[in-house]
């Protein structure tokens, strides 16, 4: 097991910010506002990676635009 989970540290605490899921993002973003509001640096870090994630799964398809070609068959 890794000593560091062992200091009570979440598991997600050793993963970078691009590889944690939305639901990771949240956590770590609550549990640094509980234990260290005074990190700014990380902290605009993981709210850049949660809203970036947020507005991607939020966006809706994107038509195809009224002007377009239609395909040439051949």
């Amino acid at each position: 097991m890794n000593p560091r989970l062992q200091d009570g540290h979440p598991p997600w605490a050793l993963k970078p910010p691009g590889g944690l899921t939305t639901g990771e993002l949240a956590e770590a973003l609550e549990y640094l506002e509980k234990h260290h509001p005074d990190d700014e640096v990380l902290g605009r870090a993981l709210a850049g990676e949660f809203a970036r994630r947020t507005a991607a799964e939020n966006r809706p398809a994107r038509r195809p635009a009224k002007h377009a070609r239609p395909a040439y068959e051949k």
